[in-house]
């Protein structure tokens, strides 16, 4: 049986018994069909009227985030490009802000909750501000929303499963083994 890229997306998103960590790696093939099943994978999310982290959250349970550096592009682009459209017209003045507010977001997770960060050296506020300058096509968010993202992820770590654990709308469960950290 041959899918089209949107049957194919759909039932990647709604087959459970999926391996994360093998659909990430699908999604984030650089290759013209992958790509198309990506971009409709993508645009099945209604990330309307979400926050960016809470976005990002929903968005990084339904795979394994790969551990390759152009993998992890494709899939954050993606991300920011559907987060851009679903909240536009809204604080971003491009998908290119919301991009690297994904990646900041991501590296902020690593920052806070890695186990191999001394208490002194992790990022503060201030610092997320600072990195933060300038990325909405040269403008700057709103500070509120910046430290909103930094309180939330400070107080609430994204974690992802991985393996053929949960289904993609499940939420993560403490203690399991196959949880990871997402940056990591």
């Amino acid at each position: 049986m041959l899918f089209r890229s949107a049957e194919l997306a759909v039932f990647l998103r709604e087959t459970v018994q999926l391996d994360k960590a093998v659909l990430g790696d699908y999604l984030s093939d650089p290759a013209e069909f992958n790509s198309a099943v990506r971009d409709a994978f993508v645009g099945g999310f209604d990330f309307r009227e979400m926050t960016i982290d809470g976005a990002l959250r929903i968005f990084l349970q339904a795979f394994r985030l790969p551990g390759e550096a152009q993998k992890i592009d494709r899939m954050m682009e993606a991300f920011a490009a559907a987060y851009f459209a679903a909240n536009s017209p809204g604080v971003f003045e491009n998908a290119d802000g919301a991009y690297v507010l994904a990646f900041s977001i991501i590296m902020l997770n690593t920052d806070r909750h890695s186990p191999n960060m001394g208490k002194n050296a992790r990022m503060t506020v201030e610092g997320f501000l600072r990195n933060n300058r300038g990325i909405n096509n040269g403008k700057d968010l709103p500070a509120e929303l910046l430290e909103a993202v930094f309180k939330s992820i400070s107080e609430n770590e994204i974690k992802m499963l991985g393996g053929k654990e949960e289904s993609s709308r499940s939420p993560p469960r403490a203690g399991r083994s196959e949880e990871r950290r997402v940056g990591k």
